[in-house]
C-alpha cells in the first residue's frame, strides 16, 4: 500500500523542482523579449528625432534661400546697410540714439536645478528605451 504522506512528499518535491524551472523559462523569456523591445522603441525615437530635425533644417534652408533672394535687391541692400550699419546717403543727417546713463537692472535667474526622476519613471524609460535615446 501507498502511503499518502509519501505522495504528498513526491509531488511536493516535484512542486520544489517545477517551481524554480518554470520561474527560469519566465525570466529567460522576459530577458531576451524586454531587450530587443527596448532597442525597438530607442530606434522608432531616434527615427523621430532624426526627422523633426531634418524638418527644421529643411525650414531653416528654406528661410536661407529666401533670404539670399531678398539680398540680391539693391533696396533691401539699402535697408539693411541703413539700419544695421547706420549709413546714409550723401545730405542726410544721421542722428544717433544712446542708451541711458544707468543701467536698468535686470532679475537674478534663479539657477535650474536638475529635476529628479522618480524611480517608477526610470524604470518605465528602461523597459522602454527611452535611455538609449540621446536628445
Amino acid at each position: 500500500m501507498v502511503d499518502v504522506r509519501e505522495v504528498g512528499m513526491t509531488a511536493r518535491s516535484r512542486l520544489q523542482t517545477i517551481v524554480p524551472i518554470l520561474l527560469m523559462v519566465v525570466l529567460a523569456a522576459v530577458v531576451t523579449n524586454v531587450f530587443p523591445f527596448r532597442q525597438m522603441i530607442a530606434q522608432d525615437k531616434t527615427v523621430d528625432l532624426a526627422q523633426e530635425r531634418l524638418f527644421a533644417l529643411q525650414s531653416e534652408n528654406a528661410r536661407l534661400e529666401r533670404d539670399v533672394e531678398a539680398l540680391s535687391s539693391d533696396t533691401e541692400l539699402e535697408r539693411l546697410a541703413r539700419s544695421d550699419l547706420g549709413y546714409v546717403r550723401p545730405g542726410e543727417t544721421a542722428y544717433v540714439v544712446t542708451a541711458p546713463s544707468q543701467p536698468v537692472s535686470e532679475p537674478i535667474a534663479e539657477a535650474a536645478l536638475p529635476e529628479a526622476t522618480p524611480w517608477y519613471h526610470a524604470i518605465w524609460g528602461f523597459l522602454t528605451g527611452e535611455d538609449l535615446v540621446e536628445r
